[in-house]
């Protein structure tokens, strides 16, 4: 078997996000489009980062409706947003159910989640997995055995789930990662770090993305090699 070594420009995107948040996952979209369309050109490696549009939320989680009430001002308020929203959100295919939410949560344990997953090798996927199980589905995400169930069809079980969850240790290690981020100047989510040397602010359209990675210089690049599969198909 022949292999084809091919160099490819390596972009590291660091998304500093939080699992409740719409934005993030239209923003995760949106990047994911721009990524389709370059990515015979350009190598992309992905890691998620944790925020917390609300660390104040108790563990137990409150009523969605009253909580987003207070946090917008009134409900005519509310429904204005989650239409804007939910618009966005269609147009890049999800299908956001945010009056069928049950609870505003506290997501220090999910970012404890995605922690232990990086290291697994499957924080994109249960990333994608604690987003649409909170807004798409909706499910209660303050109720440990529906987490557990979230996670179990990647092969983690409950006891495990449950450890993270209660891991006093990793949520700080989680805690201290936010405020870092905090202390860069980061106050809102999504945010973009390419490269760990430029910033993309909100969910920006497919083609700023794309502008941005083909307008960054030659020196912004470290060159990976990226090995490919031979003509005859085999990897």
């Amino acid at each position: 078997m022949q292999l084809i070594e091919i160099n490819k420009k390596t972009i590291n995107i660091d998304i500093v996000s939080d699992v409740v948040c719409p934005w993030c996952y239209i923003g995760k979209k949106r990047l994911e489009s721009a990524i389709n369309d370059l990515k015979n050109d350009y190598h992309f490696e992905l890691n998620f980062h944790p925020f917390q549009l609300d660390a104040t939320v108790p563990e137990a989680g409150i009523d969605q409706k009253t909580h987003f009430i207070k946090k917008f001002g009134s409900e005519e308020r509310m429904e204005e947003i989650f239409s804007q929203v939910a618009q966005a959100g269609a147009s890049v295919g999800i299908d956001f159910k945010f009056k069928e939410i049950p609870k505003a949560i506290n997501t220090i344990g999910l970012h404890a989640i995605l922690h232990v997953a990086k290291a697994e090798g499957l924080q994109l996927a249960i990333n994608q997995a604690l987003f649409e199980a909170y807004m798409v589905h909706p499910i209660d995400m303050s109720d440990k055995e529906n987490i557990a169930n979230v996670l179990a069809p990647f092969g983690w079980s409950k006891a495990k789930v449950f450890s993270i969850l209660m891991d006093e240790k990793l949520k700080n290690i989680v805690i201290k990662e936010i405020q870092g981020f905090q202390k860069m100047g980061i106050s809102g989510v999504p945010f973009f770090i390419i490269n760990q040397k430029y910033g993309i602010s909100g969910a920006q359209a497919a083609e700023v993305f794309k502008n941005a990675f083909v307008s960054m210089k030659e020196e912004d690049f470290p060159v990976s090699e990226v090995t490919a599969c031979s003509v005859n198909g085999n990897c």
